[in-house]
């Protein structure tokens, strides 16, 4: 007899954990089904030779005692038992911008007057973006965690103002432009296409406090499975959904690579959208429909290098390292392979034990799917030697630019391990190994936009494709897709009074 549940939740990354949760708390029975042996999306974590490395979730921001993530996890009960170490408050992030440094602290306050230390000519510029800045974030109800049914703010017209444009609308100086964009890489920017609300939000999401997860990411994975479990709820792994099966136009179970159904009344995907349209049969839901979700444009996928260090050998640095080759913080808007790399983002993993020096780091770069895409058709960890060298290639590549920052790097090198568009593409689920998922387009705000309903009644969708990406978007996209259920403002109450 096939077991039925309330809500059949597909995929285990951050934004099902996290549906998982509020919903099964409200009572409801909750299945996750999760296709990899481990749980997380880009919580996940891998060891090598006692270095353990985290997917993605880098850095968080927003942390601080009274902000929105700190409110979100405290109702996730996401400190207990879990280290964050907060970064350098004069610097959190370290850009090398053709050879010239600039640094990103914590707080609006000290990150004004750093600018205007850097810029002295532009005090006019950087106080108008610093209040553009604010108003986006004054217009993101759901953001800040108010009451969603009073809107303020012309939302509308950040959705369709485009980064690049705005910034060069207040300020000629060619170099006060491109320090402004300099987060963008954590966005995946595309100077035509990229929303200013992306960059402000992302830009507040930091510059307001940025910490690192001490120990594992996988640590948030575990609780929120752990609490789920303590709701009466289940977590599976090792259970690929292969087809959602339709009844009468509605779900009525999932089918697993093993060959088994689950019947449940509703369904949450956390998978892509697209890759969800890849589970139900062809004349089953609205062509029109599927097609715009197939054919939605995803951000750039990434190269990661893991490295283990000799012990006592490189300092550990409470900051992200950006060096960008070029004078232009958008060169991935006209990415060149043959002149791959022209950047990279350096992030030590913090030491557990509170050594000054590093024991693992990470350098994460862009790269395209099609570079690696002749090799997809091959099982996991048997794509040939072929596969193996040219990863090893572009690594050396990636530490030899490093290196030239980082004079310590390459002769204290135990080992490394590698990351390609397929690697994110096999564990994440995300087409063409997507880092952040669909990208939003200024241009086109409306078609950049995807619902937490869908065209099937008790199918939802939730996760980075829906909001926002990052620790603070894929949870308030589980906010809105559980507020489908429980509604969005009870929530919003219940996380305001957390403690």
């Amino acid at each position: 007899m096939t077991e039925k549940y309330d809500i059949i939740i597909i995929g285990s990354g951050l934004g099902g954990l996290q549906s998982g949760v509020i919903l099964s708390k409200k009572g409801y029975k909750v299945l996750v089904l999760e296709k990899n042996h481990q749980i997380g999306g880009s919580l996940q974590v891998f060891r090598r030779k006692g270095c353990t490395f985290s997917t993605g979730m880098h850095y968080i921001g927003n942390l601080d005692e009274g902000q929105t993530l700190n409110k979100i996890f405290k109702y996730f009960n996401l400190f207990e038992g879990i280290e964050y170490k907060r970064l350098d408050s004069t610097g959190f992030d370290i850009f090398n911008i053709g050879g010239t440094e600039y640094r990103f602290p914590i707080g609006f306050d000290n990150y004004k007057k750093q600018m205007y230390e850097y810029f002295p000519d532009e005090h006019e510029a950087i106080d108008i973006y610093l209040e553009e800045i604010d108003n986006t974030i004054n217009t993101q109800d759901l953001y800040l965690l108010k009451n969603t049914e009073s809107a303020s703010g012309d939302v509308a017209k950040y959705l369709s103002l485009n980064t690049w444009d705005y910034v060069k609308s207040i300020t000629k100086n060619s170099q006060l432009r491109q320090v402004l964009c300099a987060l963008n890489f954590v966005y995946a920017g595309v100077h035509k296409k990229s929303p200013f609300y992306i960059h402000a939000l992302i830009n507040y999401h930091f510059i307001t406090s940025a910490y690192r997860i001490v120990s594992s990411t996988g640590l948030i994975a575990k609780k929120l499975k752990d609490t789920i479990n303590e709701n009466g709820g289940t977590v599976l792994t090792k259970k690929g959904v292969r087809s959602l099966i339709i009844e009468n136009s509605k779900i009525s179970a999932v089918e697993t690579t093993d060959n088994i159904k689950y019947e449940a009344k509703y369904f949450i995907s956390n998978i892509h959208p697209a890759s969800t349209m890849d589970l139900i049969g062809e004349g089953l839901i609205k062509k029109s429909f599927r097609n715009r979700l197939k054919k939605k444009e995803n951000t750039m996928s990434a190269f990661a290098v893991h490295i283990i260090l000799k012990k006592n050998s490189f300092k550990y640095l409470n900051a992200n390292y950006n060096y960008y080759k070029r004078n232009d913080v958008w060169y991935a808007s006209y990415y060149d392979e043959n002149k791959w790399p022209e950047h990279y983002l350096l992030h030590c993993i913090a030491p557990e034990n509170g050594s000054e020096y590093a024991d693992c780091l990470g350098l994460l770069t862009h790269m395209k799917y099609e570079e690696v895409a002749r090799w997809k058709d091959f099982p996991i960890n048997k794509r040939g030697n072929d596969y193996l060298d040219f990863k090893n290639k572009k690594a050396e590549e990636l530490i030899k630019l490093a290196t030239k920052n980082f004079p310590d790097l390459k002769d204290n090198i135990i080992d490394y391990d590698v990351s390609t568009p397929l690697t994110y593409h096999d564990y994440l689920g995300s087409p063409k190994g997507s880092m952040y998922g669909t990208l939003r387009d200024s241009n086109n705000p409306v078609g950049s936009y995807i619902s937490p309903r869908t065209k099937i009644s008790n199918l939802f969708f939730t996760g980075q494709n829906l909001n926002l990406h990052g620790m603070l978007g894929v949870s308030l996209s589980a906010i809105i897709t559980c507020g489908e259920f429980v509604g969005v403002n009870n929530l919003l109450k219940e996380i305001n009074e957390s403690e």
